[in-house]
């Protein structure tokens, strides 16, 4: 069904979007050396024309006896302008709500000299202190406020060199990098009300010039805190096509994962925007010609409506869950054991986009 809202909305997002799409065609095709992460990553790439840094957080309050979730991200586009966009959302699960907020500049204009400042918006920043090696995350937006330390442990290039390949190839690629497993500590001040917090943070940055036009992208994180084993896999879905990858660290090791399945059992209408599958079964297979999983796990949300909607940016699902996991096979790495049979419980988060009517 056509609305006011989707006319609208196609005109704030979709014409942006397809200008990006028409600067990038190009460039997007274009082989990616591989990197070696060192400090200055952490910082914007100016040859990028889109660039996240995306925290998601798993946290516990004496104010609460259920865990909160916590994302934040910085989007940094580049077309004819540069733009920033901040994401905001909490998860307070004891109380059933999901809170998120969000703030767009069109233009950006840097205000600080600062040379530990990764990106600012309007007191809206990430700062790295390489003395300390840790983020800082600090937002203000409408009635939702972090401040967070994010003392950085392990860092999993996604692909060989950080070097990611996109489902709209032939080379079609993006640098990709994750920490997963962040000591966090620090303040949110949710609807008046300020919550002392600490946990484990899980940053991803991305930073390319790659398409985004009718792209499906769907990411799981799960998390093993008690067993240092952490999980990420995303599968992109252009035209219809679909590719799959990930990796599995655990105590610093990394395993590939280019063969795996999704089932979702439940869906979640956001009303006439979009429906989202939910309630996901996971199979994770050793090779791309594996025909028995060697791990399975259920990733459930703790709340349904996890859904954020705006007119600027394309709506999409970003939710805190927990995971019942199981390791059904030893598997070894370079010929040494990596993973046990076990039975894994934990918490993940899920990103689905592209479900927009």
């Amino acid at each position: 069904m056509i609305t006011g809202r989707k006319i609208l909305k196609g005109a704030l997002t979709q014409l942006p979007i397809e200008l990006y799409e028409l600067m990038v065609r190009r460039a997007s095709r274009r082989p990616l050396p591989p990197v070696t992460f060192t400090s200055k990553e952490y910082f914007p790439h100016r040859g990028a024309r889109v660039e996240w840094w995306y925290f998601t957080s798993v946290l516990t309050t004496p104010k609460r006896k259920a865990p909160i979730g916590l994302e934040v991200t910085f989007f940094r586009v580049k077309t004819l302008v540069e733009s920033v966009i901040v994401h905001a959302a909490v998860t307070d699960v004891e109380g059933e709500k999901f809170t998120y907020t969000g703030i767009v500049l069109p233009i950006c204009i840097r205000f600080t000299s600062d040379n530990h400042m990764v990106i600012a918006l309007f007191g809206n920043r990430v700062r790295f202190d390489e003395g300390t090696s840790s983020l800082a995350i600090d937002t203000h937006l409408r009635g939702l406020q972090v401040s967070l330390s994010c003392a950085i442990r392990d860092i999993m290039a996604q692909g060989a060199g950080g070097v990611q390949e996109m489902q709209n190839s032939p080379g079609d690629t993006s640098y990709y990098f994750t920490m997963p497993n962040m000591n966090t500590k620090g303040k949110i001040v949710l609807n008046g009300e300020s919550l002392s917090v600490a946990g484990l943070t899980w940053h991803d940055h991305q930073w390319g010039n790659f398409n985004v036009v009718k792209m499906k992208w769907n990411w799981f994180s799960l998390r093993f805190d008690a067993d240092d084993l952490y999980v990420m896999l995303f599968n992109f879905d252009r035209w219809g096509t679909t590719y799959g990858s990930g990796n599995v660290q655990c105590h610093g090791r990394t395993m590939r994962v280019e063969q795996f399945e999704v089932n979702a059992s439940d869906i979640f209408r956001a009303g006439h925007r979009a429906t989202y599958p939910i309630d996901w079964e996971l199979q994770i297979f050793d090779s791309p010609e594996g025909t028995t999983p060697f791990m399975t796990a259920h990733v459930k949300p703790m709340l349904k409506g996890q859904d954020l909607s705006s007119l600027i940016t394309p709506d999409y699902w970003e939710g805190l869950c927990t995971v019942h996991a199981e390791i059904l096979t030893p598997v070894d790495l370079g010929g040494t054991r990596f993973l046990d049979k076990k039975v894994l419980d934990g918490f993940a988060y899920v990103e689905l986009t592209g479900c927009e009517k």
